[in-house]
């Protein structure tokens, strides 16, 4: 075969497995995604669109982040076609699926088409990157607009192109992160240190050209963030300086950024990033250095700020996602330059092998059997390695209620339960384990006001604008709506892990009175759950608010 040939083919080769890793990223994060139940940090937003109108949403951070931007777009979404559970996650989701897009395509100049192919696998196939992508809080976006921001500067520096245009797209891309999560900031502001040491010893003709941009890049920033951190800025400071990074939880968290609990797997990776920063560095020191500083800078700032609990390994990995994807391009440069160069047409076969290899060892198989609507539950996400995770290793599951055995016995996912009620937090709520056990579809119910007013992960029926298809009304029920479910399940006390914590619950005995005059007496009981068939007489065409 001649040489023209063997390229030729080795180039659709190396386009088919670009076209895999697109394809292979958006099924893991659509898998499922329609199901999935809002929990934990996703309520900050809910809980301020219950109590602020959009003056406050967007002249306050609260001590509890809820992203001033995607709260915004909450609004506009209760305003007009109402929010749901679909309308919380797409622009997570859409960014998710664009990194594995944009980003080789942006970082053309900096690889080749192999390099371009392997990262697109590991972006796609990352098991934090597929997480922030199904979770309605802002770290896809801050992914995908550090990875922006950093190529960006890069290219306007070295007047690659367009330079106006680059410009634009930094300035653009930083303001964008730093509005949705202000960590951004740690990285897509680097750039300005490395350059800045660059001018000061051996560019000085530059300044000017700098100062112009930090300029362009502050005036925006400083519009939208001094009003909100000068209103609330006792809970800003409140934030910072309170917890530490420990070397145990430092590992942690490299293992979750490499996506596996095998410690193996995140030494191969970082072997391979280490050979790809030696490859740039050998081609082009000033793209090695740039990159390598601008992790290094936004890294250390990140644990020098010490923001409360960024000693639990999934808080530090979030904060450091917006560096993620560029350390895995390095990685996936390392990957090429030591996988064999002879026979050229096995090189992307080979890559492809070693993808399905990095898959299997992570989370990422077991998080996509269905039905799991509870990915985001910190049982799945504190640490992916269960010997570590404390919600494997102190949640006191047992005893299961009878009743969730007996319905394993029926097909996956034909029978449909409300679950109330609840507690939004990962802690308070075992309904992953349960779910593992009875292998069908889950709602949660909300019980304000019959069971008394609760105002912390409920909201009332007839709430204006929200259209949770995975949120049912008790009140709603007791007049004969059934959400096409078959089962209400009253959970008579709190769960908590560890076993014992306190968690306010409602006064579910007064309740039961009035199901049981509704529904008629109850199916199922023991000491931890009252089970009430539903007679299902309005499931077509129901439409859960």
């Amino acid at each position: 075969m001649s040489s023209e040939n063997r390229q030729g083919r080795g180039t659709v080769a190396w386009s088919a497995l670009f076209l895999c890793a697109i394809a292979a990223g958006s099924w893991l994060r659509l898998r499922g995604l329609s199901s999935q139940i809002i929990i934990d940090d996703e309520w900050h937003a809910l809980r301020k669109l219950m109590r602020a109108d959009m003056l406050n949403i967007v002249s306050h951070l609260d001590y509890a982040d809820y992203s001033i931007p995607l709260t915004v777009y909450y609004r506009w979404l209760q305003d007009t076609i109402g929010i749901s559970e679909w309308g919380m996650h797409l622009p997570m989701l859409v960014a998710g699926i664009a990194l594995i897009i944009v980003g080789p395509w942006l970082a053309r100049a900096w690889t080749t088409a192999p390099v371009r192919a392997t990262w697109a696998l590991l972006l796609a196939l990352s098991p934090l990157l597929v997480y922030v992508s199904r979770t309605a809080r802002p770290y896809a976006l801050t992914a995908l607009s550090t990875m922006i921001a950093i190529i960006a500067f890069e290219r306007w520096w070295r007047a690659e192109g367009n330079r106006d245009a680059w410009a634009a797209a930094y300035v653009a891309a930083t303001f964008a992160g730093g509005y949705l999560h202000m960590t951004s900031l740690a990285f897509t502001l680097a750039p300005f240190i490395y350059f800045g040491a660059r001018v000061l010893t051996c560019e000085h003709g530059q300044l000017r050209r700098l100062l112009r941009m930090g300029v362009a890049t502050a005036l925006p920033l400083a519009l939208v963030l001094l009003p909100p951190v000068i209103n609330d800025w006792f809970s800003f400071a409140a934030k910072a300086g309170v917890d530490s990074v420990t070397v145990d939880s430092f590992v942690r968290t490299s293992l979750m950024l490499a996506g596996s609990a095998q410690a193996i797997v995140a030494v191969l990776l970082a072997i391979c990033a280490a050979v790809g920063a030696l490859s740039w560095w050998r081609r082009d020191r000033l793209l090695a250095g740039y990159v390598l500083t601008v992790a290094a800078v936004g890294t250390l700032a990140v644990l020098a700020a010490r923001p409360n609990w960024v000693m639990h390994p999934p808080v530090l990995a979030r904060y450091l996602v917006p560096i993620l994807p560029l350390m895995l391009l390095l990685a996936a440069e390392g990957v090429i330059a030591l996988v064999p160069r002879r026979p050229s047409l096995l090189q992307a076969p080979i890559v492809a092998l070693l993808a399905v290899g990095l898959w299997t060892a992570g989370p990422l198989p077991a998080l996509s059997r269905l039905p799991n609507q509870f990915t985001g539950h910190l049982r799945y996400q504190f640490d992916y390695d269960a010997l570590h995770n404390p919600y494997e290793q102190q949640a006191a599951i047992e005893p299961v209620p009878e009743f969730y055995r007996r319905l394993a016995l029926a097909p996956a996912g034909s029978l449909t339960l409300i679950e109330a009620p609840w507690r939004l937090e990962s802690h308070f709520n075992p309904h992953p384990w349960y779910q593992e056990i009875h292998r069908q579809n889950v709602i949660i119910g909300l019980t304000t006001p019959l069971c008394g007013v609760r105002e912390f992960g409920e909201y009332p029926e007839g709430y204006p604008g929200f259209r949770f298809a995975h949120f049912a009304h008790l009140s709603a029920i007791l007049r004969g709506r059934d959400y096409g479910a078959d089962y209400l399940v009253m959970h008579v006390l709190p769960w908590s892990a560890p076993a014992g914590d306190s968690a306010r619950w409602p006064d579910v005995a007064r309740c039961l009175p009035a199901i049981e005059a509704a529904l008629g007496p109850p199916v199922f009981r023991d000491e931890q759950i009252v089970v009430f068939k539903l007679p299902r007489k309005n499931s077509a065409g129901s439409t859960p608010r």
